[in-house]
């Protein structure tokens, strides 16, 4: 209250003064996120959002429909892990998806700049912390589940489910349309279960937009697209099954919000691609290097497969496991590396409250199970270097982990640290050594 609040809204009886006014609430965040909505005169529901889930895939999916949308003539805005925009212009956010107030905040200020649509990256926090509840979707995007962030859901199944509550047919949010991979098992599932209309998509002969073919480039990939309105030829610069899927979703939704397919392509392919997600760093070197935000199992399984189809000779791998989160998939994400590289560094990712040694030492045996040589070095930049400095000509550096983070959370500080930034430094001065 003395910082200039006039009320209180509680779940309990909250111990105020008597002249302060007091609500009682069943659901305190519900309660926020519909006050939210009233407060910022229900800025949502005057825009065309495009809501994506999943574990993976959402930042990129979101970056190909804001690209798309453009491409069709409407001014977008876009909210996710790589932060806030309207058009070009960048606003800092602290969650993928920002809490009510916040978000509520930023699409009003969207709508009073001109956007018509919006594309979002919806967590399985913010559905399960209410922070998008009562917002309602025009197309709902289901990228695919795999295990992350059991650490906080518990289960896989209370993941799922919270999950499902973007597609909730209660009302909670819901959407008019639901693109969903079903290649995916729970995709499948949620097909089944969602009372929304349903565009599925995939690489199977059911999905209403399926990729009939595909071809990895070593700078992207060409796919011939069926759709419900024909088929359509897309070159785009993201590279790697993983982004055929990112795609796919992106006309799905596309096909959803009834843009032309011409749009859809010229969108897709217009994308150079997206911060921390197989990005490039090239200084002239005769080796390739990429930074992925792989940081699950299964992203940095479909990372490594990516990389085995490019043209290479060793592949080499940096990756690490956060600290104070979910401790069963360091020695699966371990073995994974093992199995799928020549060379790999295990090294520290945000090792935050806990000891980098012990973290390092829980991936080790899965370390053991696989083929490659590994080392453990608990500095990253170290790690990094090291890596750099043992590729040859035609090999392929993976730095997984981080992507476009900017900063590393060793015990209560965050220091600053780029792995695209210290790959550069350090090949550009291997470079000027004249190394390879």
């Amino acid at each position: 209250m003395d910082r200039g609040a006039v009320a209180i809204a509680s779940e309990i009886d909250p111990d105020a003064p008597p002249d302060v006014v007091t609500v009682r609430v069943a659901d305190a965040r519900n309660f926020l996120a519909q006050a939210s909505q009233v407060f910022f005169r229900q800025p949502a529901s005057q825009l065309k959002l495009v809501g994506i889930t999943g574990t993976n895939g959402k930042t990129t999916t979101t970056y190909l429909m804001d690209s798309v949308l453009r491409q069709a003539g409407y001014k977008p805005c876009l909210v996710g892990t790589l932060g806030l925009k309207i058009g070009d212009q960048p606003y800092p956010s602290h969650h993928t998806t920002p809490e009510a107030p916040d978000l509520l905040r930023f699409l009003r200020r969207a709508l009073d700049e001109g956007c018509t649509h919006g594309a979002l990256e919806v967590s399985s926090h913010a559905l399960a912390l209410k922070r998008v509840f009562g917002t309602r979707f025009v197309v709902g995007v289901f990228t695919n589940l795999t295990p992350d962030h059991l650490d906080f859901h518990g289960t896989m199944e209370s993941y799922y489910h919270a999950k499902r509550l973007l597609f909730a047919p209660e009302g909670e949010n819901g959407v008019e349309l639901a693109a969903i991979n079903t290649d995916d098992a729970w995709g499948r599932r949620l097909a089944s279960e969602t009372s929304s209309q349903v565009l599925c998509y995939g690489l199977g002969k059911k999905a209403h937009v399926r990729a009939l073919e595909f071809r990895n480039r070593i700078d992207g990939t060409d796919l011939r697209v069926a759709t419900p309105r024909g088929e359509v030829q897309i070159a785009t610069k993201l590279i790697g099954r993983p982004n055929v899927y990112n795609v796919l979703a992106a006309v799905c939704a596309s096909v959803g919000l009834e843009l032309d397919l011409e749009h859809i392509r010229n969108g897709i392919e217009a994308l150079p691609g997206v911060p921390g997600r197989m990005e490039t760093v090239d200084c002239g070197q005769a080796f390739t290097v990429l930074v992925d935000y792989a940081h699950t199992p299964d992203a940095l399984e479909k990372a490594l497969e990516t990389v085995l189809q490019l043209p290479h000779h060793k592949v080499i791998t940096v990756f690490g496991c956060g600290g104070d989160r979910d401790k069963t998939k360091r020695p699966v994400m371990g073995d994974i590396a093992s199995r799928l590289s020549d060379l790999v560094f295990a090294t520290s990712d945000n090792p935050r409250s806990e000891d980098p040694k012990q973290i390092l030492a829980e991936i080790e045996p899965g370390l053991q199970q696989g083929k490659a040589h590994y080392r453990l070095i608990v500095d990253r930049g170290e790690a990094i270097a090291a890596a750099i400095h043992s590729a040859r000509r035609g090999d392929v550096v993976l730095i997984a982990g981080k992507g476009h983070e900017d900063y590393q959370v060793i015990g209560n500080k965050t220091v600053p640290f780029d792995d695209r930034q210290l790959a550069r430094q350090i090949l550009t001065q291997i470079r000027h050594e004249g190394g390879s």
